[in-house]
């Protein structure tokens, strides 16, 4: 895939200490073990063994804060208690490699580990919750393991690869079965629904229903390769990237907005990142975001993907071949090398509305013009093009860069202002 890369190497101590530390819960989860109930004293999860299918009473124990194992129903070495150890003593016996090839199959696993705390999605309750989005209060809201064959099929109807999403913990850890009540409508058998997990709630689809159970917010996939970020608007976009590209996770960490209003709270952990894939959608919307993101992490780190599926909305769409309910905004053009580089610019608002509005928007036409040299012949270009526009411009400035982003206005008028002004800083 496209995506893929590589981070710099750790040196063999310190990728044996990092092997270590890879959460035993989470390969028990891997191998499809759960404990049997929550922690007991000390932090310690109770399974029955992965050595002996047949058993029915726990007698495997994870010590989640050493991140150790001890099996009390195995035969203990001389001088010790019981059998146990650490994360690579499990993989070997479990698979009867050597020290060597159990490091590989355990750095291969760690790609799409479902962390402790999403094993703890979502959270055991004796009664279902109750969360309120806008009007609507959702009460008896309970989750469980996607299952449910008609949840299932409308999953597949949408063009994804079930079989293929289910090799990924972290996937499921978040994509779950919401069953829930709706305040003010009697009914005795429960709704359902997709459901998938955010940090506010459920963003919940079936059939008959889409939208969200308790509060928008965020979903973040950590993935072992955290300086670069793959953004997708919705959760069903990022399961149809998963079966386009055929892999059943990323490597990079992942982002699902759910909304994507919501992207200004997700741009300072997005500030940190090496690279942004953008995967978000071909309306209007997405078009803003991709360009706010640009503006904000600078072009050459967002790298954009939409163009693979131009012409329909959302990738899902792409995958399904499901032409646009309504005609999609032609494509925002990239920013130039030119407005990165150059030294003076002149930013311009006409006094006619621009092209296709309704006389009642009041949208100006607006452009900006480029210094083709970075000297005084550049600014001087600059002013004579300013005369030449005369009465036609409502309002103008003239900038000079400083340093990156930032710059200074030289000059400006218009708007109330009709005798050009020259900041005193300038």
């Amino acid at each position: 895939m496209p995506l893929t890369s590589h981070a710099p190497g750790l040196s063999t101590k310190a990728a044996r200490a990092a092997d270590k530390r890879i959460p035993l819960r989470s390969i028990m989860a891997k191998l499809g073990h759960e404990p049997a109930g929550p922690p007991a004293a000390g932090g310690n999860y109770y399974y029955t063994s992965p050595f002996r299918p047949q058993e029915r009473t726990p007698s495997f124990v994870v010590c989640e804060p050493k991140n150790v194992w001890s099996d009390f129903g195995g035969t203990p070495k001389p001088g010790k208690k019981a059998d146990g150890g650490d994360v690579l003593e499990l993989i070997m016996r479990l698979t009867g490699f050597d020290l060597p090839r159990a490091r590989l199959v355990l750095r291969a696993w760690a790609a799409d580990l479902a962390t402790p705390a999403e094993l703890a999605l979502p959270p055991a309750a004796p009664v279902g919750e109750t969360l309120v989005t806008g009007k609507l209060t959702f009460t008896d809201v309970r989750v469980e393991p996607l299952q449910m064959k008609p949840l299932v099929e409308y999953l597949t109807s949408r063009g994804i690869n079930w079989p293929l999403v289910q090799r990924s913990n972290r996937t499921l850890a978040h994509l779950q079965q919401v069953f829930y009540h709706v305040a003010g409508k009697p009914r005795a058998q429960p709704y359902f629904a997709l459901g998938w997990k955010t940090a506010a709630g459920w963003e919940a689809r079936s059939k008959h229903f889409q939208g969200t159970i308790g509060g928008k917010g965020l979903t973040w996939l950590t993935g072992q390769q955290r300086d670069e970020v793959i953004v997708f608007e919705g959760f069903m976009d990022y399961l149809s990237a998963l079966t386009h590209f055929k892999q059943p996770y990323f490597e990079q960490t992942v982002l699902i907005l759910n909304s994507v209003s919501l992207l200004p709270e997700a741009l300072p952990t997005l500030l940190e990142a090496r690279l942004v894939h953008w995967f978000g959608d071909n309306d209007l919307a997405g078009e803003r975001a991709l360009h706010l993101l640009r503006q904000t992490l600078t072009p050459a780190r967002v790298k954009a993907h939409n163009e693979l599926y131009r012409g329909y909305k959302d990738f899902n769409d792409f995958l399904t071949k499901t032409p646009p309910a309504k005609p999609l905004p032609p494509r925002r053009a990239e920013p130039s090398k030119l407005s990165q580089t150059a030294r003076y610019w002149l930013y311009v608002e006409f006094n006619e509305r621009a092209p296709g509005t309704p006389a009642a928007a009041g949208k100006k036409r607006k452009c900006s013009f480029y210094s083709w040299t970075n000297d005084a012949t550049g600014l001087e270009y600059l002013l004579v093009l300013r005369n030449r526009l005369g009465e036609q411009m409502s309002y103008y400035r003239l900038c000079e860069r400083t340093s990156g982003r930032d710059y200074k206005i030289v000059e400006w008028a218009g708007l109330y202002q009709p005798v050009p002004q020259t900041p005193k800083s300038a």
